[in-house]
């Protein structure tokens, strides 16, 4: 009997070949991110709201990955409310994410975010990840300026961007308001999958 390739999980069936030569198959081409939300390895971490009571530079989230595969990053999304006392005249409030931040008081605090949540409702998987929230007078230090956006004085901005975070990589994100604010709130969210996910 010649060489056949064979159905390896004993249904007994066998590769289809055509007349020239060309093997038989279909497949289901699934974006990574779909594949990892699918299986359970793809997650929300959203801060909740933080009330910004200055108009100084202020960290809003970090996140450490401390899995073993890289977390791979498609989005932060960023909302602000109208600032008190900010006015049109004091400056376009601006985002800075930041890679590989390390230290400051945001890290050295470790408030965790409020929303840590997996985007398959049916998976119990969690994300092991240091996930922490800033708040006004907090730092975050150490890493690069790696993005800068222009944000609006209120809204909500979708920010897409591929980024990838080894395990112990980390990302930052800060947020100056304008000039003369006295109360704004503002929240920040990383959407995000493990790479490399195997089905259980």
């Amino acid at each position: 009997m010649p060489d056949m390739l064979r159905d390896g999980t004993g249904d007994g069936f066998l590769q289809k070949v055509d007349a020239n030569n060309r093997a038989a198959t279909r497949s289901v081409n699934t974006p990574e991110n779909e594949q990892a939300t699918k299986i359970g390895d793809s997650y929300n971490i959203n801060t909740g709201l933080i009330d910004l009571t200055s108009a100084a530079e202020t960290p809003i989230i970090y996140l450490k990955n401390n899995e073993s595969v890289a977390l791979h990053i498609k989005a932060i999304v960023f909302a602000a409310w109208t600032s008190t006392g900010g006015s049109g005249t004091d400056g376009v409030p601006k985002i800075v994410i930041v890679r590989n931040p390390n230290a400051g008081t945001t890290v050295d605090n470790a408030n965790a975010v409020d929303i840590n949540s997996n985007r398959n409702f049916g998976s119990s998987k969690t994300l092991t990840v240091d996930a922490y929230k800033g708040a006004t007078g907090e730092t975050l230090t150490g890493g690069t300026d790696h993005i800068i956006v222009q944000a609006g004085t209120s809204g909500r901005i979708f920010i897409a961007i591929d980024e990838v975070l080894p395990k112990g990589s980390s990302i930052g994100v800060k947020y100056t308001p304008q000039g003369s604010n006295t109360s704004q709130k503002v929240y920040a969210a990383i959407i995000c999958h493990l790479e490399d996910s195997k089905e259980e």
